[in-house]
């Protein structure tokens, strides 16, 4: 289960040092300094597990430091579809998923959206690896994903990372349940 000790949030997995750019065009909700159109953070990248079966996915991304020393945000998406109501299921899938969604809703500003990542070459046999652009996005409640942003992996990240979904501010707030795990 998502949220538990022991959940898919807390397995192993391998873990990039990226950069996410925001979209110079990114329509994006505009009290959120974090998502400013043209802005660039460094980033911490968490994929896993690392099977080649079917399962379910993690992709976690870290802005450290976003709002402050120590005050990091932070963002746990998981294996899903895209559209109501499936970015809202976790859904298993190859090694490297088409889509990782944040399943519930966070208030962007005053917007209720979820953030994805997209990958955009999938499949079993395929790993994530130093180069790789991703699409980081969001989607309103109703609705599908759309980018606005690149997330580009750009190194192995030395040293353990933790995760938490209730690490965020600057106007991005997680709501129930994504603020306990």
């Amino acid at each position: 289960m998502l949220g538990w000790p022991g959940d898919l949030f807390s397995a192993a997995g391998e873990t990039f040092d990226a950069t996410l750019t925001i979209d110079d065009d990114a329509r994006v909700p505009g009290s959120v300094a974090l998502l400013r159109p043209g802005s660039t953070h460094q980033a911490v990248v968490q994929v896993g597990p690392d099977q080649r079966d079917t399962a379910v996915r993690k992709l976690c991304v870290k802005i450290p430091d976003a709002y402050g020393s120590g005050r990091d945000q932070d963002f746990l998406m998981a294996s899903s579809g895209d559209g109501a109501p499936l970015h809202h299921a976790v859904l298993p899938t190859d090694s490297v998923a088409s889509l990782y969604s944040s399943l519930w809703l966070y208030l962007a500003g005053w917007q209720p959206v979820l953030f994805g990542v997209l990958a955009s070459t999938t499949g079993r046999d395929l790993r994530f690896g130093i180069g790789d652009e991703l699409s980081f996005a969001i989607s309103p409640p109703i609705g599908q994903f759309r980018r606005i942003a690149a997330l580009t992996l750009t190194g192995p990240h030395d040293g353990a990372v933790r995760f938490a979904a209730r690490n965020s501010g600057g106007s991005i707030w997680p709501l129930p349940p994504v603020s306990f795990y």
